[in-house]
């Protein structure tokens, strides 16, 4: 089975009363943490960072080909993600750049 994708409008949503009963149940129930890694410091410090630098973004706008254009968007939800990240590892390359001056 595929993963089921539901967008719920919280301004006029009213859960059933059988799923009111069903989060009730859930409220006293214990959390199992045992199937996920404990973060290392390391780790935190790396997240916090990331979240720190997701909100620096801002909007940009580049001119390309057509077909350039079609094979990123080729690549499905998430393309423009995947051009940021790829952008974002150039920084990092200089030989990159130096290729495409």
């Amino acid at each position: 089975m595929g993963i089921v994708r539901k967008t719920i409008d919280f301004e006029t949503y009213q859960p059933s009363e059988e799923s009111l009963l069903r989060m009730a149940a859930l409220k006293d129930r214990p959390i199992d943490y045992s199937d996920i890694p404990e973060s290392t410091p390391e780790e935190l410090e790396e997240m916090r960072l990331m979240a720190i630098e997701k909100r620096k973004k801002q909007m940009f706008s580049l001119r390309l080909k057509t077909t350039t254009i079609d094979w990123w968007k080729s690549l499905g939800d998430g393309y423009t993600g995947i051009m940021a990240r790829l952008l974002d590892e150039a920084r990092k390359h200089p030989e990159w750049i130096k290729k495409c001056l």
